[in-house]
């Protein structure tokens, strides 16, 4: 008995055993072809090296991203594909995170096998299998958008940082920046070509000892950062410096510390400027003012000279009478010619104020002829601008007070309504009756006034000492005086009226020449020879040409013809020559010396330098005509908005682009509103953004639509507002860019985005189903073969059972026979009998050959259906019978469906209608009834397990109809859980899973939605409510067009 239990066992644990062993392989064969679609079906490329650095897997992305085949990379390393510089930089990061295990990632740029650039992401890690083997696992990641992204922010910092340093470099003045340690981190090209590196971008990291200053002033450099740094307010210092060329100039140098909003200091912003010309100005102002002392000393004796010649010709005054009356018309035309009025003004005792004499000058400086202002003196007085005139009548009272020199410069409003600067510089003189004279000279001076700013101080220092030797004179004088006859009363007025003219003409700061006829040199004043560099004895007789180059002469003649003609004065600017070969360029005012008898009797001139002016005026010109042509040359629209008192807003200027755009005019749009200019509508919504601007104080930037010359353009707009010296918003500066192609552009790019993405779903949905299709193909061959391979002795198995058993039969009566007839066998026989417990075998005999037959079906059925299955890698269309593939599909997951220890046997109820064959792809849709009925057992163990039940009735119910003669209807119903509403959208998209990542790629039913409808013509739909199973309905044709 208990050998017989020993048996059955062993005969049932056989089975199982051989049953356990199918199942392995089946989920092994299956795990591995899953795992190899999933690497496979990604569109990422990976791949894996072992400890060799040699390939062993590699996906289809990859072998695409490289192009080569698989065949060609396998056992292969990065020397054997790639270059070697490739190669070792590849193979040293690899043996590193073999060596360290750590996790890598990377961002490159590589080309693939098209030659198109690839922005990716390299993640590596290591692995180790059960054996202890080291594997290096590779994925590659696109990163192609956020790059481009990464990018575009790079190109507009990178048009920001130029514009920066083009802005930085074209401002006139020399600009740098350090850290707190005095290293500098930039400048523009100005200070670096002051400092003598050249390029800006030299200059970075290096310290003042590093730049060609001597070391004190590196120190002194230092100290002023320091200084900066620690009172956190700007520092200004001026001192001398050697150049990097060699020269020595005055520099002042402005740091000004730039703080955080704790009020720590980052950095050190500084400026230079180049104030040698003013330091050479002023020391040459010095310099003439030391060189006035001398002269004015050496005037004083020369005065006292005459004094002293006088008295000695006091008896021949007779003879020269006619003399001075000829040297009186002479100073008379002289003094109608000056640009200046000439006056001699007097406050009498009882402060009443005349003007005994004022010269033709009053009519160019006033407006008003000599003999008006002359009858009424306070015409003058009442020109002088309000604002001024108390200032005025102190001067006047403190130089009647003192009898010191008087100055005054003060701007007047005449009768027209100009306003001119004048410069006044007289003397007092305390006559006998009390009166007090001021005899002086009126200039105007205003086109002069900022240049003679400086040289004013010194002239007035000058008049002043000049005042009082001539009182010291005129005291002599007087006591000359006393010693005249009345009859020479006359004569002592012409020489006082002589010696103030030739006073004025020594002292004022233009050059008085008086010529001949013969435009030979008679008369040549101090500041004729500042500006020509000739003493008055070397001009004496000189004529024109000394100091007129030859390419002035014909000017020159056509001048001096007019003169002597007494057609007027004349003004003309001329390049003269200098003592030292220097060419200047002078400012000429000449006019005819005209006698009594209206003769002409010589010529004079007045000159000023107007060298540093015109240079200055033509260097402005040059500048102002780059900055036109720069304003007028670029593409960018830029337009002038005025904001008037009142609010409102009109265009001052615009550009050639702006014209060229708009199709108006600059000049044309002078003064309008922007409505007169886009219209009504357009317009108020332009000066809604002007209002914007003005209201927010600075500078703002926005994108508009403006329909201009009946087209529509997207503009990017920037609006910058200025403000005057008390910092209200006066103007507007815009920019516009077009930037209509950019947005189509836009609009392109992402249209084409879109067109991509759908292509690219298309294409890896196609790459996907022809990897499962490629993977069921294999799978089909693998059945078949496998199949084939059992069948074969399956079959022989089978076919020799039934002999085995009949065999046996007879054997077993045979042996019954014996025992009838020879009841008492010999020893031997009984005792083998007992051995092998002969009852028993003859009993088990028959069962064991009943179980292998029953083994050997059940092997055959399984055999018919891997091969009916199998049928995935046939390719082309053809009629076949639908319940023979839906069979062999639950034939194949059987196994899934016997109950296990957690759930009872999943019921399949089938349903089959009369169906005819159907013309199909056979092996796709064998791999659709897969999908299906796996998922729906997915869902069925998935509802056992959350509602825990053991006693539940799971079922698969599974109807086949046909419908409308031409179409075949396949249900699939499951009384699983269902599924929820926002998912069951979501059901046949790819990628789209609800099972955890190792069990699902979320394409099975993506695939069975492309077989069904695209492959097949047909439809799925599925139908579902959480909690009340699923159904899945599949539509197809019978016959395929």
């Amino acid at each position: 008995m208990n050998k017989d239990k020993i048996k059955n066992e062993s005969s049932r644990a056989r089975e199982v055993v051989v049953e356990d062993d199918l199942q392995m392989v089946e989920r092994v064969s299956f795990s591995a072809d899953f795992l190899l679609m999933v690497i496979n079906g990604t569109s990422d490329p990976i791949f894996v090296k072992d400890r060799q650095h040699c390939w062993v897997l590699v996906n289809d992305a990859y072998c695409n991203f490289i192009g080569r085949s698989r065949e060609e990379i396998i056992g292969k390393s990065d020397f054997d594909l790639f270059e070697n510089e490739i190669a070792d930089a590849s193979w040293e990061q690899d043996e590193f995170i073999f060596t360290t295990s750590k996790q890598n990632e990377s961002d490159e740029c590589i080309t693939d096998a098209g030659g198109k650039k690839h922005y990716i992401a390299i993640k590596k890690c290591v692995f180790k299998d059960e054996a202890g083997n080291l594997f290096l696992i590779n994925t590659i990641r696109e990163l192609t958008q956020q790059i481009s992204q990464h990018f575009q922010v790079e190109a507009r910092l990178r048009e920001s940082k130029a514009l920066l340093e083009q802005v930085l470099n074209n401002i006139p003045q020399a600009i740098f920046w350090k850290d707190c340690n005095s290293v500098y981190q930039g400048c523009n090209s100005f200070f670096a070509e002051i400092a003598g590196v050249g390029d800006p971008k030299l200059i970075k990291g290096k310290t003042d000892f590093d730049l060609p200053w001597k070391e004190e002033e590196a120190n002194w450099f230092r100290l002023n950062d320091s200084n900066a740094i620690k009172s956190k307010m700007p520092e200004s210092i001026v001192k001398p410096q050697l150049q990097a060329d060699g020269r020595q100039c005055w520099l002042e140098v402005n740091t000004i510390p730039i703080c955080d909003a704790q009020g720590n200091v980052l950095n050190i912003l500084g400026t230079l400027q180049d104030i040698t010309d003013r330091k050479e100005i002023e020391v040459t102002l010095q310099k003439l003012y030391e060189e006035l002392e001398i002269r004015v000393h050496q005037r004083t004796s020369e005065l006292t000279k005459v004094v002293t010649h006088l008295q000695k010709e006091i008896k021949q005054r007779e003879a020269i009478e006619n003399q001075f009356r000829l040297s009186e018309e002479r100073l008379q035309s002289l003094s109608a010619n000056v640009p200046g009025m000439l006056y001699q003004f007097k406050l009498g005792a009882e402060g009443k104020f005349s003007f005994p004499y004022i010269s033709t000058g009053c009519l160019e400086i006033y407006e008003l002829p000599p003999e008006q202002m002359i009858a009424d003196a306070s015409l003058f007085i009442s020109c002088i601008h309000r604002d001024q005139r108390e200032d005025f009548e102190k001067s006047i009272a403190n130089s009647a007070r003192s009898l010191q020199a008087w100055q005054w410069e003060g701007r007047i409003i005449l009768t027209s309504g100009k306003t001119k600067w004048i410069q006044t510089a007289s003397r007092p003189q305390k006559q006998k009756d009390g009166s007090i004279i001021w005899d002086g000279v009126v200039m105007d001076v205003t086109p002069l006034k900022q240049a003679e700013r400086a040289l004013k101080r010194a002239y007035a220092d000058l008049e002043k000492r000049v005042e009082e030797r001539t009182q010291q004179l005129m005291q002599s004088n007087v006591a000359l005086q006393k010693e005249i006859s009345e009859r020479h009363s006359v004569q002592s007025e012409l020489l006082a009226s002589r010696q103030r003219l030739e006073l004025l003409i020594e002292q004022t700061p233009l050059a008085v020449v008086e010529w001949d006829t013969n435009f030979q040199v008679k008369e040549w004043n101090k500041a004729a020879g500042n500006i020509f560099g000739y003493t008055k004895n070397e001009a004496i007789n000189n004529y024109f040409e000394f100091i007129v180059p030859q390419s002035a002469s014909e000017q020159i003649h056509h001048l001096k013809t007019a003169l002597l003609s007494q057609k007027g004065g004349t003004r003309i600017v001329t390049k003269n020559t200098t003592k030292s070969g220097e060419t200047i360029i002078c400012e000429w005012y000449n006019n005819p010396l005209v006698a009594v008898n209206s003769e002409v009797i010589g010529v004079a001139s007045l000159v000023r330098d107007i060298t540093e002016r015109e240079l200055a005026s033509a260097t402005l010109e040059q500048q102002e005509q780059f900055l036109r042509s720069i304003y007028q040359g670029v593409e960018q629209l830029i337009f002038v908005v005025n904001v008037l008192d009142n609010g409102d807003f009109v265009y001052a200027d615009w550009n050639y682009a702006t014209e060229k755009a708009i199709g108006i005019n600059a000049t044309e749009a002078v003064s309008k509103f922007p409505e007169e200019i886009f219209g009504d509508f357009q317009g108020a919504k332009i000066r809604q953004q002007y209002i914007r601007c003005l209201e927010a104080g600075i500078s703002i930037s926005y994108e508009e639509n403006l329909v201009v010359q009946g087209q529509e353009h997207c503009w990017l707009t920037t609006l910058n507002p200025l403000r005057n010296a008390e910092g209200k918003i006066y103007r507007i500066i815009g920019t516009s860019f077009n930037i209509s192609d950019r947005k189509q552009a836009e609009i392109n790019l992402k249209q084409q985005t879109q067109e991509l993405e759908l292509a690219m779903n298309e294409l890896q949905s196609t790459q996907i189903q022809l990897v499962q299709s490629e993977k069921m193909s294999s799978l089909g061959n693998l059945v078949a073969g496998v199949a084939h391979e059992i069948n074969n002795p399956v079959n022989f198995i089978y076919g020799n059972i039934n002999y085995a058993n009949n065999y046996t039969q007879d054997l077993l009566k045979l042996v019954r026979l014996y025992q009838e007839n020879y009841p008492q066998p010999v020893s031997q026989i009984q005792q083998l009998v007992e051995e092998v417990d002969l009852p028993f075998l003859l009993t088990d005999l028959p069962k064991l050959l009943d179980s292998m037959k029953i083994g050997a079906q059940r092997i055959r059925e399984i055999v018919a259906s891997l091969r009916t299955f199998s049928r995935m890698d046939e390719a082309e269309m053809k009629k076949v019978d639908i319940h023979e593939g839906i069979d062999s599909t639950l034939m194949i997951l059987e196994n899934r469906i016997k109950a296990k220890s957690e759930r009872p046997t999943i019921e399949i109820i089938k349903d089959y209608g009369n169906l005819p064959q159907v013309e199909c792809y056979p092996g796709q849709l064998n791999q659709v009834f897969m999908n299906i009925l796996a998922n729906a057992l997915d869902t069925l163990e998935e509802s056992i397990e959350l509602e825990n039940k053991t006693d539940s009735n799971p079922q698969i119910q599974i109807c086949t109809q046909l419908v409308e003669l031409d179409k075949v209807k396949i249900h699939i119903a499951d009384n699983g859980m269902g599924i929820p509403e926002e998912i069951k959208g979501k059901l046949f998209d790819p990628f789209f899973t609800t099972k955890p990542v190792s069990k699902g790629t979320g394409m099975g039913l993506s695939i069975s939605y492309q077989i069904i409808t695209e492959r097949h013509g047909g439809s799925i739909e599925c139908i579902s409510e959480f909690g009340e199973g699923s159904e899945f309905i599949i539509t197809i044709p019978l016959h395929q067009h």
